[in-house]
């Protein structure tokens, strides 16, 4: 279950609520003046955040490996080229005359 906590009530009730986070799979979101501050879950949950992230970031890799190497120039030359020519096509298309059928 999500629970809400205030830092207060964390500081009074630690042992409690993290017997409620091991036993039945307890959420806690520390909060301080109604401001999410950190996140107390079951260490399952937390392994299984890890190994999708180290999942998602292995995908990253292979995509990497197969897009040749780019200086940070060139990249940047492309990028900047990209947006002219879309600025470029968006103001040609504001000028074409609307197509009457």
């Amino acid at each position: 279950m999500r629970k809400e906590v205030s830092t207060t009530e964390l500081h009074q009730k630690l042992g409690e609520l993290l017997d409620g986070v091991y036993h039945n799979g307890d959420r806690l979101i520390i909060k301080r003046a109604d401001t999410p501050l950190a996140a107390i879950v079951p260490i399952e949950a937390y392994q299984e955040m890890l190994q999708q992230r180290e999942q998602a970031f292995s995908v990253l890799d292979r995509i990497w490996e197969k897009v040749p190497s780019v200086s940070e120039e060139e990249a940047q030359e492309d990028i900047e080229q990209a947006i002219a020519e879309a600025r470029a096509e968006k103001i040609s298309d504001k000028h074409r005359a609307p197509d009457v059928r």
